[in-house]
């Protein structure tokens, strides 16, 4: 061997210059990861998982939560929380099915339910940005008035006056055989997730996050940016609710109810940290397969429905304190 030869082969040109410590730190692959070993061992233990029938019910249930995930996942990257998504959710679908059950059509009491959305979020909003309130503190009061909305407006009972031409456009099965509600959700977060990665605008919500001081220094107008991200959650999580409606035919008093832990873990266990200042939307939305992956496998062994429960509250525990460990490397 001479002195110009190696011992070992050297990569190709292309692949010396990719970052490999960065790709399969990205917390984007561990979670793909962690999905397609979820699904091997799911198959080995059931024969169901991979008929077509039970994939699209996973694929159906993790649509509906991650038009939220996408919302919450922009509130936690500029350092916020939004607990009051999954009661949002609730109030805007009752008063869809009001509006429906009054006669009137699509166009309004699909309106109806985006003001809800546009409601509830400028009031968080302006909590938060405008009086300086704790964002947990404060939606955890507007997750409160908000149910209490729901049952309120609803006596407590569902409706089911939904339009059967509105519920066949969300339902038709198109590319693949999925619902379009599905392809729906995952349009939404893709052109989320190209935005907060490419537009200016939507990066300042991760600028804000990391440093609000910095931010504030460089112009930003941090606080309108943040009554502008939480405006974006309560719509995202009226258009879930336009989706449940859809996909279910009725709108349910307890409609929400207990979503936002679900989606707080799944946005956390896609990377968003707790602290502000990185995530992105492609990790949310693969938090929220993996969620559904979780629960349907429960389902599949006949386990009880409160494992779920069990197995998303140790996820969420697991899941906070890698963020912890990685910001104490980090530094």
């Amino acid at each position: 061997m001479t002195s110009n030869e190696t011992a070992f082969p050297t990569l190709p040109q292309p692949l010396r210059h990719l970052n490999w410590r960065a790709l399969f730190g990205s917390r984007e692959l561990v979670v793909a990861m962690m999905i397609l070993l979820t699904s091997l061992v799911a198959g080995w233990l059931s024969p169901y998982f991979w008929s077509w029938l039970n994939l699209q019910n996973v694929l159906i249930a993790a649509s509906m939560e991650l038009v939220v995930a996408v919302g919450l996942a922009m509130v936690l990257i500029s350092g916020g929380i939004d607990l009051s998504v999954g009661s949002v959710m609730g109030v805007a679908a009752i008063v869809m099915a009001l509006a429906f059950d009054a006669g009137f059509g699509v166009p309004v009491a699909v309106a109806a339910a985006l003001g809800v959305g546009l409601i509830a979020g400028l009031v968080n909003g302006m909590l938060i940005s405008q009086l300086g309130l704790n964002p947990l503190i404060t939606t955890l009061g507007t997750m409160t008035i908000a149910r209490s909305f729901v049952f309120i407006l609803s006596g407590g009972y569902s409706f089911s006056s939904i339009p059967g031409g509105f519920k066949e456009a969300f339902n038709a099965q198109s590319f693949f055989q999925m619902p379009n509600l599905v392809w729906m959700a995952i349009g939404i977060a893709v052109l989320f997730d190209i935005l907060i990665r490419r537009h200016v605008w939507f990066r300042g919500f991760a600028f804000i996050g990391g440093n609000e001081t910095a931010a504030l220094r460089a112009g930003l107008p941090v606080a309108r940016r943040k009554v502008w991200v939480y405006v974006l959650s309560g719509l995202l999580a009226a258009i879930a609710a336009i989706i449940i409606v859809a996909r279910m035919g009725s709108a349910f008093p307890n409609t929400g109810t207990g979503l936002e832990l679900r989606v707080i873990t799944a946005v956390v266990v896609g990377g968003c940290s707790i602290y502000g200042g990185r995530g992105s939307i492609l990790g949310a939305a693969l938090g929220v397969v993996f969620l559904n992956l979780v629960a349907n496998v429960l389902v599949l062994l006949s386990l009880s429905v409160y494992w779920q429960g069990v197995a998303a509250g140790t996820i969420l525990i697991i899941a906070i304190l890698t963020d912890a460990a990685s910001r104490r490397s980090a530094r």
